[in-house]
C-alpha cells in the first residue's frame, strides 16, 4: 500500500472513530460521558497512562493495523524540560520508518489540579493560545494554525491533547 494509501486510511479511519464518538453523551454530569468512544471501557485510572490506554482500543487497532506506532514522551506545554506534568503521558502516532511530521497523530492526558489549570490557562493565554469554553471544558486551541489545531482541553483533575479540538474527545478522562 502507498504511503498516500495508508494516509488517505488513517484519516478515513480518524474519521469513522470521530463520528462514532459524536454519538456519545457529552454531559460531564452524565456518568456515561467519562466512557470512551466506542462503548469500550476504560482504563483503570490507577494505574499510570500509556499511548495506549488513553485512547480507545478499535482507535489504537487502527493505527496498527496502518503500521504506526507511539512515541512516548512527558506531558508538556512546549519544551519537556521546563513545562512537563508528572504521571502525564504525550503520544505522537506515526511511521517509524519514515522520517516526517505529515500524518502523525498527536493525544495526551495528564493529571491537573486547580492551581496548574490557572498556571497553564495563564501561559498559554499569554502565548496568544485561541481560549473557547463547552462541554464544561476549556480549550486552548493553537493560534498558529489558523484553525483549531492543536488543542488543550481542561477539565476538574485532568488536562487532554489533540492535535485539533475535535480529537480532544477520543482521549479516555480516565
Amino acid at each position: 500500500m502507498t504511503l498516500a494509501r495508508r494516509a488517505t486510511a488513517l484519516v478515513l479511519a480518524v474519521a469513522a472513530t470521530l463520528a462514532l464518538a459524536a454519538c456519545a453523551p457529552t454531559s460531564p454530569a452524565d456518568p456515561q460521558a467519562s466512557a470512551p468512544a466506542g462503548g469500550e471501557q476504560q482504563s483503570d485510572p490507577t494505574m499510570p497512562p500509556t499511548c495506549k490506554t488513553i485512547l480507545p482500543e478499535t482507535l489504537v487497532a487502527d493505527f496498527e493495523s496502518y503500521g504506526l506506532v507511539p512515541v512516548e514522551e512527558p506531558f508538556s506545554f512546549g519544551d519537556p524540560a521546563t513545562t512537563s506534568i508528572p504521571d502525564g503521558v504525550e503520544c505522537k502516532w506515526g511511521n517509524a520508518d519514515i522520517a516526517t511530521d505529515h500524518g502523525v497523530q498527536l493525544f495526551g492526558w495528564a493529571p491537573i489540579d486547580a492551581a496548574g489549570t490557572e498556571k497553564w490557562l495563564t501561559y498559554l493565554t499569554e502565548q496568544g493560545w485561541t481560549r473557547t469554553e463547552g462541554d464544561g471544558l476549556i480549550y486552548l486551541s493553537d493560534p498558529f494554525e489558523g484553525v483549531e489545531g492543536v488543542t488543550y482541553a481542561f477539565a476538574d483533575g485532568y488536562v487532554v491533547l489533540a492535535d485539533s479540538k475535535e480529537f480532544v474527545q477520543l482521549v479516555s478522562p480516565r
